[in-house]
This record gives structure tokens, C-alpha cells and sequence, in this order.
């Protein structure tokens, strides 16, 4: 078998797939290949690990900036509910979501640990929306894209439009929902955590 022709995936996927105790011969002219491109080997590693790095930061950003705009767009609805009969307790909630949106944006845009950590919560914080007839739980940022389940199985979607409700009382129904937007930023933020090089402290 001549591996020279392979190039560095292909010899990996093979030294992956090989059974070395049923072909050992071709698994030491697997090693020896890979040995002899060593630099090719390093250069495809370094390729590689810059395109993740790439991608995370990029989607890190859009991620920070989306709560940075979700901090004006909180800031935007609780000025506009001043005009309408509002508790201080309503304008309060509005405005820690404003803050927490803004801070956690700026300092994921810095790549402070600490803006991981408080755009994770954030995020974790918008996952579900939770019915339980006696008390009623939604908190949404920019915008989702949500699976509810409440009376069947339904998909809702909402842009621009930053929401906190936190309820409570009787007859209330029953429903949970699930944000697929705030997921997906949760895996991100996740596979991305043990990246030394891509936080500071």
C-alpha cells in the first residue's frame, strides 16, 4: 500500500480506522508516512485550530453584540412603559435585564472570564419558559426561535422584541418551552470554555 499520495486527512482517518493487529505492516507504513510529513502534519494542525479559533471568536462576537443590543433594547421598552401603568418592581426587573444584557456583552466582547460566565447564565437564563398554572416564567432576549409544548407541540419565533415576565396567580395554564436560539449559544459558549487562549482573566 503507498500512502504518499494520501494527504494528511486521509492518512488520519486511516491510522484512526486501521486494525494494526490485523495489519501491522500497514499501520507502520501509516507511522512512517505521517513521521516523514511531520511538518505537514504540524502545518494542518495549525490550520486547523486557527479555523476553530476563527469560528469561535466570530460567533463570540455575534453573541456579545447581540446582548449589547438586547441591553438598549430593554432600556428602550422600560422607557416606553413609563408612559403606561407599570409597577417599580416591573421597571426594576427591566432594567436588571438591561444591565445584566449590556454587562455580560461588553465583557464577552473583551473575553473577560467573567463575561463567559455571566453570558452563560444569561443564556441558561432564556432556555425554557415555564407554565406551572400558579406561576408563569419567559425571559427572551433579541429574539427566539422556541418549541412549546402547551395544549400540542407549536413553534414560536419573535424578533426584536427583549421580554422578562415573571407572573404569578391562579389559573395560569400549563406549558413549557424551549429556546433553540439560547441553546445553541449555550453549546457555544461551551465548547469553548476550556480555551485558554481565547480568555482573559
Amino acid at each position: 500500500m503507498d500512502y504518499s499520495s494520501y494527504s494528511i486527512p486521509e492518512l488520519q482517518e486511516s491510522l484512526s480506522n486501521i486494525d494494526k493487529h490485523a495489519y501491522p505492516d500497514r499501520y507502520q507504513k501509516l507511522l512512517n508516512e505521517l513521521e516523514v510529513r511531520k511538518k505537514e502534519v504540524e502545518q494542518y494542525q495549525q490550520n486547523e485550530e486557527d479555523k476553530f479559533h476563527i469560528t469561535v471568536h466570530s460567533r463570540l462576537n455575534i453573541l456579545a453584540w447581540l446582548q449589547i443590543i438586547t441591553c438598549i433594547g430593554f432600556l428602550y421598552v422600560g422607557a416606553a412603559s413609563l408612559f403606561e401603568q407599570v409597577t417599580l418592581l416591573n421597571v426594576a426587573i427591566l432594567l436588571a435585564a438591561s444591565i445584566l444584557n449590556g454587562l455580560a456583552g461588553y465583557l464577552l466582547l473583551k473575553r473577560k472570564k467573567s463575561g463567559f460566565h455571566l453570558s452563560l447564565f444569561n443564556q441558561v437564563a432564556q432556555l425554557l419558559s415555564l407554565n406551572l398554572g400558579f406561576i408563569y416564567y419567559s425571559y427572551s432576549g433579541l429574539g427566539y426561535v422556541a418549541v412549546v409544548l402547551q395544549d400540542g407541540i407549536s413553534l414560536k419565533a419573535s424578533l426584536f422584541d427583549p421580554s422578562l415576565h415573571l407572573l404569578w396567580g391562579s389559573h395560569l395554564g400549563f406549558g413549557v418551552g424551549l429556546d433553540l436560539v439560547s441553546l445553541f449559544f449555550v453549546g457555544l459558549l461551551c465548547s469553548c470554555k476550556n480555551e485558554q487562549d481565547t480568555w482573559k482573566k
